[in-house]
């Protein structure tokens, strides 16, 4: 039967559309169901293991989708906001990979099939005009429309977030590869890949370069004292000195253990630049620390080589890692020079106790 009623054609149209709107909000848990179902007849819960779980969810974001649309045609407001935030986090759904943004498409079209059928089924019931109807249907399909656009948008910003992570998941993985985790200082592979590079240019250069192998002494009885904790902050420590000494330019890495490297590139001076390094890293180490409240003196010996056009750099490496145990052999805290040697020549090395020019 027509509605009846006295007042003008607005408030007619209002109150036919309001009628229609309680009505389809009596058949919104119906049409829940009812699109869950088809999605799933439609080869839904296969796409995605375990996407059957998923169907709570679906008729939950269904019923929000349909209770936008009534409380529309009620009350001729929009959506909430936070009806429209609920409904565009289904555009999370292929980012966390538990449905397919096609997936996701199809059902607010089956929604909005479902919708349109029982407003029209409705509207027949009710005697609605066709005015009435079409302009019931066009609520439904703009906010079929307006939710997938919403869902695009959150998609795009969800995948937008998952590319940052990623990039920075990449940039922290590709850091980690060539720095020691412990104290961030570039680790093996990448002192390697940089003496290389040094010693590739060297012979085009009006310059050279140094290698300093540090070790640090008496290391073990610190583990013994404190457990590797204490050890672990003292090689912290030790790399934070190591790094505010060294010139600007030169790369100070950890090997491995207690054994520090420092290169030298563009270095002026020969062997007694290189020396004088040396020893100015050897007192800055041998301050002493407040760690866990025991004081700790560290030391270390170190071992210098400077390199010659055409070296390889493994060969510089164990020339430096030699004079290392020369020093360490000649009573620690000192650091020894590696030269090739003529016959009858001896090495000599320094106390990092004494005063170094």
């Amino acid at each position: 039967m027509a509605m009846a009623g006295t007042g003008n054609p607005v408030d007619r149209r209002r109150h036919a559309l309001a009628a229609l709107g309680h009505a389809l909000a009596g058949r919104s848990h119906v049409m829940a169901r009812l699109v869950a179902d088809r999605w799933g007849e439609n080869g839904g819960f296969d796409e995605t293991p375990g996407a059957e779980e998923l169907r709570p969810e679906i008729e939950r974001v269904t019923l929000l989708a349909t209770d936008a649309v009534v409380n529309y045609l009620v009350t001729h407001q929009p959506a909430t906001q936070e009806q429209a935030d609920a409904l565009s986090q289904t555009g999370r759904a292929p980012v966390d990979e538990r449905l397919s943004l096609a997936g996701v498409t199809k059902l607010y079209l089956f929604w909005r099939d479902a919708a349109e059928l029982a407003i029209c089924q409705e509207a027949a019931r009710l005697d609605s005009s066709p005015a009435v109807v079409e302009e019931a249907v066009a609520v439904v399909r703009a906010g079929a429309d307006g939710s997938m656009v919403g869902m695009a948008k959150q998609f795009d910003r969800a995948s937008g977030e998952l590319r940052a992570q990623l990039t920075e998941e990449h940039a922290r993985l590709g850091f980690l590869a060539l720095h020691d985790p412990l104290t961030g200082l570039p680790n093996r592979a990448l002192f390697i890949e940089q003496l290389n590079r040094a010693l590739g240019t060297l012979s085009h250069r009006n310059a050279q370069v140094a290698v300093l192998y540090l070790d640090i002494d008496r290391f073990k009885s610190v583990n013994d004292l404190g457990g590797h904790s204490l050890g672990d902050q003292l090689l912290i420590a030790v790399a934070v000195r190591l790094s505010q000494i060294v010139r600007p330019g030169d790369i100070a890495a950890r090997l491995g253990g207690d054994e520090f490297v420092v290169l030298c590139d563009d270095l002026h001076g020969g062997t007694t630049a290189a020396a004088a390094l040396a020893g100015r890293i050897g007192k800055a180490l041998s301050a002493p620390l407040v760690i866990d409240g025991r004081i700790l003196t560290p030391s270390a010996s170190i071992g210098v080589t400077v390199a010659s056009p055409g070296d390889d750099p493994a060969v510089v490496l164990s020339n430096a890692d030699g004079a290392m145990y020369r020093a360490k052999q000649g009573g620690r805290a000192r650091y020894e020079i590696h030269r090739t040697l003529g016959r009858g020549e001896k090495t000599s090395g320094r106390s990092l106790a004494q005063p170094t020019q």
